[in-house]
């Protein structure tokens, strides 16, 4: 066992210090969040993730390496590694390998020379090359990084949706237990460790950004949502960021337009090669079949999350995965304070844009449908509806306006849904699971009934709801994400260490299911094989005379002789122990054997991708700084655009009367600040 070290703290200082300077500048230029807000948003960081904050663990599924060449004696642990988190160690985390790797060496993260033949890195949005979230935690090694941004991705969802709710009326406890409903729900959790997550991270700051542009109107607000929408364009996942871009164009088209095209053109250094290279990738050649599949399916994880088992444990049997399929669970007692927002205490009395999110929600179960056109990505919108309709009623449970017979009415619904979800669909797999998720969710179910019922006109029911709403999700995601010994990542290994001794400037590869694509950039080396979506399809095709098949949409090689590895540039290939090639063993140990390909062809360093789209975003977003600078910087007195402001007309005689200039919008209302 790894001993612990004074080292291990610095993750958790590092996150730490982030987070006071992120708090220490909204009180100082925007809103302040409450010392008792940080606290609870500060505990559930630390029930998360302290163990890789500052105990030496590491957020990296290296678990899932065991038992595959040359990792056979990675020992076991306890709780083992997420087996649904592979990419994040075979894709993810090896992306974010080679832009630090470029960045380090001083040079822009445009080509990633150590997969395939090479293949663009700024243009491949999963490598994250320019997102701020990412680039925060460059000052880590990557290992330790994963843990940092993932407390970065939960920090900013849970600090910006509590301060939006704020701003959209909400008192604190409101705002508090819809911003963990939202920062702790699935899909933030979830997918934590993905691009996706950024997504999610960031969408609260731009309704925040929005919100109070439409309230004050000055120009460190523009800066702020121009800052926030400049970041979730470069979240690294294009369709998530297309319906987050999407939804807030709804929620304020008219602040949200000139926002987004300074931010836009500010990003589109990353943006353009995109959307230039995309169609010549891996991504674009392959047609994805929907998902058909019942309603149920469908729709009944967003209730019941563990209704059809839990990926987790190996055993799911509904739609896709519970990542995929369960993301939108918001907690048992959102979803019951959603049913009471269908009444409105006093007649037609909505919150600010409650019917827009009623109507988002309610869009998202259509599109999420068998019979609708959208992807499982819909419930980052529905997650973030639901938990805003869900802190509107509790908004209104502490005014007293909600009657108790609709408390009983929306309880007896949603309790019949969800022991109809784990009781109506029998499987005599992880039984014990389903059967405890009956149990722990009627529990806060009834709980929170109880408290909705009894709690109406109290300062304390919504911070009491808010407990259980962080509780029951605490208890169903942590899981999600253990924890892994940092020993993990030094086991001593001869063929690894082999190759970085050898291999030069040639390529290795690895046949069968040795040594998983692209994992080699983790340790220096430069791999034959490429496994990523946006890998180029024509290098893919270049593959098919040494590719076996397929281990779900990883390149599975084999050996049919010697020449397609000299073509592509292989020295070293890498197997099994005891798998026997007609060639020199170079190496062998009881971690793997080593074949060495004679005369392979002299791999040319790659050419740097700078196509016209990548020339064309650097002129964007020159000149969107540029236009950036114009509008938020305050022009020099006696300039045009000083002709004619902070002076209101004079009678003679009079002294004109100065005014601050920043605005010309109207005060935003002010309303009495609740008690509590």
């Amino acid at each position: 066992m790894t001993p612990w070290t004074p080292v291990d703290l610095l993750p958790g200082l590092y996150a730490g210090v982030l987070a006071i300077l992120l708090w220490a500048a909204l009180r100082r230029w925007y809103d302040a969040v409450p010392l008792r807000i940080a606290a609870v948003f500060s505990l559930a960081l630390l029930i998360l993730f302290g163990p890789v904050l500052f105990g030496g663990k590491l957020l990296v599924p290296l678990d899932n390496l065991r038992g595959l060449t040359p990792f056979h004696r990675l020992p076991e642990v306890e709780p083992h590694g997420n087996l649904l988190q592979g990419d994040l160690i075979l894709l993810i985390q090896p992306s974010l390998a080679a832009v630090r790797i470029e960045l380090g060496e001083g040079r822009w993260p445009l080509w990633n020379r150590w997969v395939g033949a090479g293949m663009p890195l700024l243009a491949d949005p999963q490598s994250q090359a320019l997102q701020p979230i990412a680039l925060a935690t460059l000052p880590l090694p990557w290992p330790r990084a994963a843990g940092v941004m993932a407390t970065l991705r939960v920090l900013l969802a849970l600090t910006f949706s509590f301060l939006w709710m704020r701003r959209q009326g909400l008192g604190k406890g409101p705002a508090l237990a819809g911003a963990l409903a939202f920062g702790l729900g699935g899909f933030v959790i979830l997918w934590v460790g993905w691009p996706m997550a950024n997504s999610a991270a960031l969408l609260p700051a731009v309704f925040y950004g929005l919100v109070r542009c439409r309230q004050e109107g000055g120009r460190r607000d523009f800066f702020l949502l121009s800052l926030a929408i400049f970041a979730l364009l470069l979240g690294g996942h294009p369709e998530t960021i297309l319906y987050a871009v999407g939804l807030c164009l709804i929620y304020d088209f008219k602040r949200m337009a000139p926002a987004l095209l300074l931010a836009g053109a500010v990003a589109a250094p990353a943006l353009l090669p995109f959307v230039d290279y995309l169609p010549r990738t891996l991504r674009a050649s392959r047609d994805s079949a929907p998902q058909m599949g019942s309603l149920a399916e469908h729709w009944l994880p967003v209730v019941a999350p563990n209704a059809y088992g839990n990926s987790r444990y190996l055993e799911y049997w509904g739609l896709n995965n519970t990542n995929e399929d369960a993301a939108g669970f918001p907690g048992s007692v959102t979803l019951l304070a959603v049913l009471l927002a269908l009444w409105t205490g006093r007649p037609g009395r909505r919150l600010p844009q409650e019917r827009l999110f009623l109507a988002v929600a309610v869009v998202c179960l259509l599109l999420l449908s068998p019979w609708g056109p959208g992807t499982r990505r819909l419930l980052l919108p529905l997650a973030l509806s639901l938990s805003y309709l869900g802190a509107c009623t509790l908004e209104r449970v502490r005014l007293g306006e909600i009657r108790p017979v609709h408390v009983s009415l929306a309880f007896a619904i949603l309790c019949t849904v969800i022991a109809w979800g784990y009781l109506g669909h029998p499987d005599t797999r992880l039984e014990p699971l389903r059967t405890g998720s009956l149990y722990w969710q009627s529990r806060f179910l009834v709980a929170g009934s109880f408290l909705l019922a009894m709690g109406q006109g109290k300062r304390w029911t919504a911070p009491a709801a808010a407990v259980l709403i962080a509780a029951e999700l605490l208890l169903l995601h942590l899981p999600a994400n253990p924890p892994m010994p940092q020993r993990l990542a030094n086991v001593p290994n001869g063929p690894i260490r082999f190759l970085q001794d050898n291999l030069g400037d040639y390529r290795m590869a690895a046949l069968g299911r040795s040594f998983p694509p692209n994992t080699p950039l983790l340790y220096g080396l430069s791999d034959a094989r490429v496994y990523n979506p946006m890998a180029p399809a024509e290098y893919v095709d270049r593959l098919k005379p040494v590719l076996a098949e397929w281990w779900g949409e990883i390149p599975v090689l084999k050996y049919q002789g010697k020449k397609d590895y000299q073509d592509l540039g292989v020295r070293y290939l890498l197997t099994a122990p005891g798998v026997r090639l007609p060639l020199p063993l170079a190496f062998r140990d009881r971690d793997g054997w080593i074949y060495e390909i004679p005369n392979p062809r002299k791999v040319n360093p790659p050419p740097i991708y700078l196509p016209q789209a990548f020339l064309l975003g650097c002129l964007l977003a020159a000149l969107g700084l540029a236009g950036g600078a114009v509008w938020l910087v305050p022009p020099p007195k006696g300039s045009f655009r000083n002709v004619g402001e902070g002076f209101t007309p004079s009678r003679a005689g009079a002294s004109p009367a100065p005014t601050s200039g920043l605005s010309t919008a109207p005060a935003a209302p002010t309303r009495p600040e609740e008690p509590g």
